[in-house]
């Protein structure tokens, strides 16, 4: 294969491993609100049909989500980390660090390489043949009262065992394939997990992180020196699952292209909040409620999707073009932003765009639940009081009969 067909090859392979994790990360992220779902489950117990069952637990869990505080913030903690990691690799020995950082890094790898193979798996057996798996809940109890709860399937006894094995082969080999599956593990999970609670937040934390990148890539230069490239100097030497790779001599694997795994995340999330919105507004139009598994128009997904992609290429563009790095996110995040503000104007939705607030009806419920709990407490610790009060009340004035005697 000629160097330049081998080149192409490896944008090629750059591209389709970031628009994986993101299709598959962002419907992992879709979870049916609960009333929405409380409806549905009736109306099918209604019906009589199997369907009415619960659905896979970690789905009725409550949900953390990005504020716009936290956007603010990332940025900067973001920076923090980097010039941290830049300062050690500089004047700490890089074996010894990638080492340390490497096994930290196993043991995390462990735990999104079997919720990723669970979730495959999952998907490959169905809802219905899923939902008849074996489980189990382990229960953390504090005094009478419940602190955490673990559930886990017959699933999780098969895909553990294999993550640890995967992890380990990664950390003892450094293989770039094992590498590679272990960052778009990472990927996976990050986007199915990391929520943002509305289009405001999501655009202030890329917009945040397009001055990020641009600076850590060409402004980092001012500071220490030219020919210093702080983002680079730390993605090539982190040894570690923090990218995907691909070499442009396969046949030999060497001399490699790479993509960081941040360039993939953080656009991921914004992406995975336009298909929750995509969602929303189907749910809202629907006359009946329904599972996020069924298909449904996904305007704002599709556009954002493809943005992305035309995102990612230009960077590849560019970089084949001046052969020098490019901050990834000074394209990706105009992109992403633009994209959906585009369809909101030309779809009439602006206000219900700008205006979204993701889980709104969970967390309104949440606070009313905590808030009744507390008030439940507060009701017992009353009446123990009062019982308390009671036995510690001394004994009342001898009768006039016992008084006689």
């Amino acid at each position: 294969m000629s160097s330049a067909a081998g080149l192409y090859q490896s944008y090629a392979a750059l591209l389709a491993g970031a628009l994986g994790p993101i299709w598959a990360g962002a419907h992992a992220s879709l979870v049916m609100p609960k009333g929405e779902k409380r409806k549905l489950r009736k109306l099918e117990a209604k019906d009589g049909k199997e369907d009415a069952d619960e659905e896979e637990e970690d789905e009725d869990e409550d949900v953390e989500r990005l504020t716009r505080e936290d956007a603010y913030w990332f940025p900067i903690l973001g920076s923090c980390v980097l010039l941290g990691l830049f300062l050690l690799f500089k004047y700490v020995d890089k074996a010894l660090l990638n080492k340390i950082l490497g096994w930290y890094l196993a043991a995390m790898a462990v735990a999104g390489l079997a919720r990723s193979g669970v979730k495959l798996a999952r998907r490959v057996l169905g809802e219905r043949r899923s939902r008849r798996l074996d489980k189990w809940r382990l229960k953390l109890t504090k005094n009478s009262n419940e602190h955490s709860t673990f559930s886990f399937t017959s699933l999780h006894l098969y895909c553990i065992p294999l993550a640890v094995a995967l992890s380990a082969s990664q950390m003892y080999t450094g293989n770039w394939i094992l590498s590679n599956l272990v960052a778009l593990s990472f990927a996976f999970n990050a986007i199915s997990l990391l929520y943002l609670d509305s289009f405001a937040t999501g655009s202030i934390l890329l917009a945040g992180l397009f001055v990020y990148d641009i600076w850590w890539v060409f402004g980092s230069k001012a500071v220490f020196g030219k020919g210093a490239n702080v983002m680079v100097d730390v993605a090539t030497s982190f040894e570690a699952p923090i990218k995907i790779v691909f070499p442009k001599d396969l046949a030999r694997g060497r001399d490699f292209t790479l993509l960081g795994l941040g360039d993939i995340v953080l656009p991921g999330v914004f992406l995975a909040l336009a298909l929750r919105f995509d969602y929303h507004l189907a749910l809202k139009r629907a006359s009946v409620p329904f599972r996020p598994s069924r298909a449904f128009p996904k305007p704002y997904f599709l556009t954002c999707f493809v943005a992305y992609i035309l995102g990612l290429a230009t960077t590849i563009s560019i970089i084949h073009t001046f052969r020098a790095a490019q901050p990834a996110l000074l394209y990706l995040s105009p992109a992403c932003i633009l994209s959906v503000s585009l369809c909101a104007v030309v779809r009439g939705e602006w206000g219900e765009v700008w205006g979204y607030l993701d889980g709104e009806g969970d967390e309104r419920e949440r606070r009313e639940r905590e808030e009744k709990e507390k008030k439940e407490k507060e009701k017992v610790g009353e009446k123990e009081g009062r019982e308390e009060d009671a036995k510690d009340e001394p004994a009342g004035p001898v009768g006039e009969d016992a008084t006689r005697e």
